[in-house]
């Protein structure tokens, strides 16, 4: 009877950890999906050719005063805990990403300069499930080279 009871004990400890490593494992699951846009009341740059903002997504900046937001890049990458999954969004920014397995994922902000290591500007965390329901992390500045221009980072959960 005991080793029985010793058997079912392992076994139970067992499904438990399988089933506790599969929702870690689906929680880790996330896509995030990157833009960089640019706020200005200038119309499209000359000899690029860059789309606007969606109207969902711009009803949802519409806190900020601009008229164009165009998206100058973007960018879909998975998320893990183990380690920082880095996008570059132009050759002055770059972020990364990491699901800190508490329902949130940590997401920091890089300045790069030609020469120099990458500038750690700003970090933040943000509710996985948040963005799984369509809300924005938005890191946001002002456009050092255009006076009264701002660049945004939209962050979402990939569709």
């Amino acid at each position: 009877m005991r080793l029985f009871a010793r058997c079912t004990v392992w076994f139970v400890a067992c499904i438990s950890g399988l089933l506790l490593g599969t929702a870690s494992a689906a929680a880790s699951d996330l896509k995030l999906h990157t833009r960089l846009v640019w706020g200005t009341d200038q119309g499209q740059p000359a000899g690029k050719n860059l789309q606007e903002i969606d109207d969902k997504t711009r009803a949802k900046l519409h806190q900020f005063k601009w008229k164009h937001y165009w998206v100058m890049n973007q960018c879909t990458a998975d998320t893990n805990a183990k380690e920082h999954t880095k996008v570059s969004l132009s050759d002055k920014g770059a972020v990364d990403f990491k699901d800190l397995g508490n329902g949130s994922v940590e997401i920091r902000l890089y300045d790069l300069k030609t020469g120099s290591e990458p500038k750690r500007v700003k970090v933040v965390q943000h509710s996985i499930e948040a963005l799984k329901k369509g809300e924005l992390c938005i890191l946001a500045g002002d456009d050092k080279e255009t006076w009264d221009n701002a660049w945004f980072v939209i962050i979402t959960a990939a569709p």
